[in-house]
């Protein structure tokens, strides 16, 4: 037989606790006029039958139908006119929780009209969250327990606030035309954005968020994540997926957010940049072709034939463009033999460049 409880009250918290129910291991019966304290940091919610009766404050509170408007009819009707009545109630701290976060897969964040279309981000830090609507929280935590500990919530939050993370960020992306270099690059900027927009979700489960600090960084390899999620992977677009990553080592050279600029681009607007941008690859090969051949001492009417390369004499040192061009191949050609290992050339942060005397041993066989 159930105890009847003239006073209810939490008598002590565990350090990482958030929920308390009283008493545990089923209801009590409670007795009108009994006392419930609720200590500063707390709210006590009395439930039965899946039905909130009533949520009390801080401060010490004589139980009556006063309080508890929904006891008078329970009173009277389920009870008979009896000063006792059954129910759980849930203690919730509404103090700040500070939670751990790190991501367990990779979040795939979308780039409009940068290539390759798609990173693939990493994160990590702490965020801190308090109880606004304990009836919200109880509910969508599923925390109507007898005792709910952070190990516990952060088993629920993490997969939601990963969800969470991926939308708003490819949101933000696209809305401020940011790359993985300027993501990672504006932590405290987009930790301060973020928590605007998190909010409305977390307002869903009950929850205001204080304070979001989590640093995002580029997966090693995220141009293998988002290609085998589909997103294009042409050589250019792995071109421009090195600069990203060039770009993401040297954060210190993009100007803040205030510089980016705003408003996803159109189909047409996308098209052309991607026009201007090969066209300017294209210049920047003849320009560096020019220039190594003028280092090597060489012009265009001087210049003599190379042997077994195509008509051109190769410059000490050339691009893979170059390369391509004296061996009358394509430039991934080239690159495919270099990555074989079958062309040996020295990588410069995101470029390669091959000296005269190693395309010639390669020629040579």
């Amino acid at each position: 037989m159930a105890r009847i409880l003239d006073r209810v009250m939490v008598e002590r918290w565990l350090r990482d606790e958030v929920v308390q129910k009283v008493p545990q291991g089923g209801p009590g019966d409670i007795r009108l006029g009994s006392q419930c304290i609720v200590n500063p940091g707390e709210v006590a919610l009395f439930v039965r039958g899946g039905e909130s009766l009533g949520t009390l404050a801080q401060g010490r509170h004589t139980l009556t139908t006063e309080n508890l408007p929904l006891l008078d009819r329970l009173v009277k009707g389920v009870f008979s006119g009896k000063n006792v009545f059954t129910a759980d109630v849930f203690f919730v701290k509404t103090t700040d929780i500070t939670m751990k976060w790190g991501t367990a897969n990779p979040i795939v964040i979308e780039h409009a009209g940068r290539g390759p279309g798609a990173s693939a981000m990493v994160g990590n830090g702490t965020y801190v969250m308090k109880v606004t609507d304990p009836w919200r929280f109880l509910t969508a935590m599923d925390a109507f327990r007898d005792s709910v500990r952070s190990p516990q919530l952060k088993d629920r939050l993490d997969p939601m606030l990963g969800v969470m993370m991926q939308d708003k960020l490819s949101e933000l992306a696209q809305a401020k035309n940011l790359g993985p270099a300027d993501l990672q690059s504006f932590s405290k900027d987009l930790n301060e954005l973020l928590v605007g927009m998190l909010q409305a979700e977390f307002d869903a489960i009950g929850l205001s968020l204080v304070d979001f600090n989590i640093r995002i960084a580029l997966h090693p390899n995220s141009l293998e994540v988002v290609t085998k999620m589909g997103y294009g992977t042409s050589y250019t677009q792995m071109q421009q997926a090195d600069a990203l990553r060039a770009a993401a080592d040297n954060p210190g050279g993009a100007d803040g957010l205030a510089g980016l600029g705003i408003g996803a681009m159109g189909m047409g607007a996308l098209q052309n940049q991607q026009m201007m941008q090969q066209q300017q690859q294209q210049m920047m090969n003849q320009q560096q072709m020019a220039a190594a051949q003028a280092a090597a001492g060489t012009t265009e009417s001087a210049a003599a034939p190379a042997e077994s390369s195509g008509g051109s004499e190769m410059p000490a040192v050339m691009t893979p463009a170059q390369a391509a061009e004296i061996v009358q191949v394509t430039e991934a050609d080239i690159m495919a033999v270099i990555e074989s290992g079958e062309l040996k050339a020295r990588k410069i942060g995101s470029a390669y460049r091959i000296s005269k005397a190693n395309l010639e041993t390669f020629l040579n066989g």
